[in-house]
C-alpha cells in the first residue's frame, strides 16, 4: 500500500499569466503558497484483475479505457499501471471548482503514489511536468502550469513561465516571524458554491490576443514579480493586501464569469469592515474568497461575512510527499 499527500495551493497574484497563449509570448509570473489542506491518494493491490477507483463515486472496470475519471486514467497510462489495482482519493475540501488547484493536486498525488507503488521515486519537477502533460496536452484543459508545480514543490514561491513550457521556481525567503505574521492576517471564506473553471478560462484564453487582456495580464505578471521582491525585502503584511486588491481589480475585467454581483457585495463588505485587499481564488465565479486583514479588524470582517463559512489554514512548506510505502 502507498499513501501520498499533496497540498492545495493559494494563488495570490499573477494567475492567468501562466496560460500558454500568454506565457509563450510575454512570459508569466505567479506568487502562490501551498496550505495545510490536502488531497490524499491511497494505492493498493487488488485481488481481482480489475480496476477499482473511489472518489465522489466508485468505479469498478475491467480495462483502463472504461475508466471515467480522466485524471486517474491518464495517470495510470503514464505510470504504466494497467490493472489489478485500487485507487482512493480523499480531499479536505470539495475537489472541483474551489480555486485551490485541487484537480492538479489529484493528478500530482496519483502520479506520485502510482510511481512509488512500483518502487519509482520521481522528483517534484518530474511529477509536475507529467501532470502538465496529462492536463494540458492529453486532456486539452484550458489551464496553465502554476498548479502542478505549486502542488509538486510546495512552499511560498514565485513561479515564472516562458516559451516552450519553461518553468522557473524561486522560493520566497522571509524571516520566520514575518511569515507567521503574514499567515495570521489571511482569512479565507467558502462562498458555498463550485464552478467549472473551463468556461472562464476558455474566454480568457480567447481574449489573450486582444490588447486589453494582454495589457492587464502583463500588469498582473509584473505585480507578481514586485510582490516577490517586496516580501523578500521585509515588506509588511499589508503589502500583500495592496497587491491582492490591485490584482483583483485587473482580474475581474478579464472574463465575464470572473465576478458576480453577490461576490462583489461580499468583497465590498469585507473591505468596508477593514480588509486591506482580497480576491476570489482560482478562475473566479465561485469557490473561496481570500482577504488580507489586520488582526485588529478580523472580528469585524468575520461579522460582515457571517453568512459564509471560514476555512482556517496555515502555510505548508512541503509539496507532494509519501506518507506510507509498504505492505
Amino acid at each position: 500500500m502507498v499513501i501520498s499527500r499533496t497540498p492545495l495551493r493559494v494563488s495570490f497574484v499573477g494567475g492567468g499569466s501562466d496560460l500558454p497563449g500568454f506565457a509563450e509570448e510575454h512570459g508569466g509570473a505567479v506568487v502562490s503558497t501551498t496550505i495545510d489542506k490536502y488531497v490524499h491518494v491511497i494505492v493498493t493491490e487488488r485481488f481481482e484483475p480489475s480496476i477499482r477507483v473511489s472518489y465522489s463515486k466508485t468505479e469498478i472496470v475491467d480495462s483502463l479505457d472504461e475508466l471515467e475519471h480522466e485524471l486517474v486514467r491518464e495517470s495510470m497510462r503514464i505510470a504504466g499501471v494497467r490493472r489489478g489495482i485500487e485507487i482512493v482519493t480523499i480531499a479536505d475540501v470539495p475537489s472541483r471548482g474551489t480555486g485551490l488547484g485541487s484537480s492538479s493536486a489529484v493528478t500530482v498525488g496519483v502520479l506520485n503514489a502510482l510511481f512509488a507503488y512500483q518502487g519509482i521515486l520521481k522528483s517534484p519537477a518530474e511529477l509536475a511536468e507529467a501532470a502538465c502533460r496529462i492536463e494540458i496536452e492529453l486532456l486539452g484543459k484550458p489551464i496553465g502550469r502554476q498548479d502542478q508545480y505549486a502542488c509538486a514543490y510546495g512552499g511560498f514561491q514565485l513561479l515564472r513561465f516562458g516559451a516552450g513550457g519553461a518553468v522557473e521556481r524561486r522560493p520566497v525567503v522571509m524571516p520566520v516571524e514575518q511569515r507567521r505574521e503574514l499567515e495570521r492576517t489571511l482569512l479565507m471564506f467558502w462562498t458555498g458554491g463550485e464552478r467549472a473553471a473551463a468556461g472562464i478560462l476558455d474566454e480568457l484564453s480567447a481574449g489573450i490576443a486582444g490588447e486589453a487582456v494582454s495589457r492587464d495580464l502583463i500588469r498582473m505578471r509584473d505585480l507578481a514579480v514586485a510582490l516577490y521582491d517586496e516580501l523578500g525585502g521585509g515588506a509588511p503584511a499589508a503589502t500583500l493586501g495592496d497587491r491582492l486588491r490591485e490584482n483583483w481589480e485587473l482580474k475581474r475585467g478579464l472574463a465575464s464569469g470572473v465576478s458576480s454581483p453577490r461576490l462583489e457585495e461580499w468583497y465590498e463588505s469585507a473591505r468596508a469592515a477593514g480588509a486591506t485587499g482580497g480576491k476570489v481564488l482560482g478562475a473566479g465565479g465561485e469557490g473561496f474568497l481570500l482577504f488580507q486583514v489586520p488582526r485588529d479588524r478580523q472580528a469585524a470582517v468575520r461579522a460582515a461575512l457571517s453568512e459564509l463559512r471560514e476555512l482556517p489554514f496555515r502555510f505548508e512548506e512541503r509539496g507532494s510527499s509519501l506518507l506510507m510505502v509498504g505492505r
